[in-house]
């Protein structure tokens, strides 16, 4: 898996022991792209495969991954998989050759997964953000209330052991309008995650302060802090750019129908 210097995902994404098998395509000699298959974890509960590298390479390495896994069609082994969003159609078209139903009747999504190392230009509202500390009273729920509002989808609450730190804006009643989470699911490579603002607090800049501002702390204190958004979600990407995130791997990510498919 040691290819090739430069690849943020796989460093941050794949934990020791996690890895169960791997697929190589070459080019020229050279190793063009990868699908690797983690086993379950605290994100999922059944392994997944992962396709990173050219789009064109992914139908002949989940081929490859195929092979090894035969039981999928009948509900076993693997639960899903994840691939560059350019090879979306040529994929479920050779699974449904494969009689394996994948990303059909609005399963599935297209996300994107950004990086940073370079600490964010302030702007005059980080002086607004702050820890939150969930453990006090009240808190835990002002967040779970705003994320069930903002952002309903959202897979890191107060509750999830993941969520390991909390950032946010409080407004004058001392009522959390705006948050971010710090996850831990290892060691050393934070990912933000549950990034939120109150309907009637929007267009205020509140996201792009809590997000760059969390972003500065970690930076402090780890090399790198990377995060996921649904591709849709042409507000977070303006966020993300003027804060400096690289963009660099656009996703599709699908269950097998004969498996519960985990949500992103």
């Amino acid at each position: 898996m040691a290819w090739p210097a430069g690849q943020p995902y796989l460093s941050c994404e794949l934990a020791a022991g996690e890895l169960l098998s791997a697929y190589s395509a070459t080019q020229a000699g050279e190793i063009v792209a990868l699908c690797f298959v983690k086993d379950s974890s605290n994100m999922r509960d059944q392994p997944w495969a992962t396709v990173v590298g050219q789009p064109a390479a992914s139908v002949a390495l989940m081929s490859a991954c195929l092979a090894d896994y035969p039981s999928v069609p009948d509900g076993g082994e693997l639960s899903g998989c994840t691939i560059p969003r350019a090879a979306h159609e040529s994929l479920r078209t050779f699974l449904d050759l494969r009689q394996i139903s994948w990303a059909h009747n609005g399963q599935g999504a297209p996300w994107d997964w950004w990086w940073t190392d370079t600490s964010p230009t302030p702007t005059p509202l980080f002086a607004k953000v702050q820890w939150l500390d969930v453990s006090q009273e009240g808190v835990a729920s002002q967040i779970k209330e705003l994320l069930n509002l903002a952002s309903p989808t959202h897979w890191a609450g107060p509750e999830n052991p993941l969520a390991t730190r909390w950032a946010g804006i409080v407004d004058s009643s001392g009522t959390v309008v705006s948050c971010a989470a710090e996850t831990m699911r290892i060691a050393g490579k934070p990912h933000l995650a549950s990034v939120a603002t109150h309907p009637d607090h929007r267009g205020q800049g509140l996201a792009l302060a809590v997000t760059g501002w969390l972003t500065q702390q970690l930076l402090t204190e780890f090399p790198i802090v990377t995060l996921g958004m649904h591709a849709d979600n042409d507000a977070a990407r303006t966020v993300y750019n003027k804060l400096g995130y690289h963009c660099d791997y656009s996703w599709f990510s699908s269950g097998f129908a004969s498996m519960p498919a985990s949500s992103l």
